[in-house]
């Protein structure tokens, strides 16, 4: 029987909340998502040789009462959401890039 591979995503160090639910608003722009996975000089990290890999997303987290939580974006790599979609981030992060602050975390 295959293994499932775990989805892996990457998100800003301030935006990661561990274990927190999210829902997908929408898709980036796939320049968009360029841009923000390179440098403000626009030179790229060791960690991401090819930004275009990767798909941005809109997410905002689940609020269980009061108002909703801030709005986000996460990259994720060899999977696709839909607008609507609900994940939950793994308890555990690491960093990834310590140049673009970005965690790298698992969904549960």
């Amino acid at each position: 029987m295959a293994q499932e591979r775990v989805a892996r995503v990457l998100l800003f160090t301030y935006d990661y909340e561990a274990g927190a639910t999210f829902d997908v608003i929408s898709q980036l722009e796939a320049g968009t998502t360029v841009a923000l996975l390179r440098t403000t000089d626009g030179e790229t990290v060791p960690e991401i040789p090819q930004p275009d890999e990767y798909t941005g997303y809109v997410v905002r987290n689940r609020s269980d009462n009061g108002p909703l939580e801030p709005t986000t974006v996460l990259f994720v790599r060899d999977r696709t959401f839909s607008a609507d979609d609900s994940e939950t981030l793994s308890e555990d992060a690491s960093m990834f890039s310590s140049r673009l602050n970005l965690f790298e975390t698992s969904l549960e």
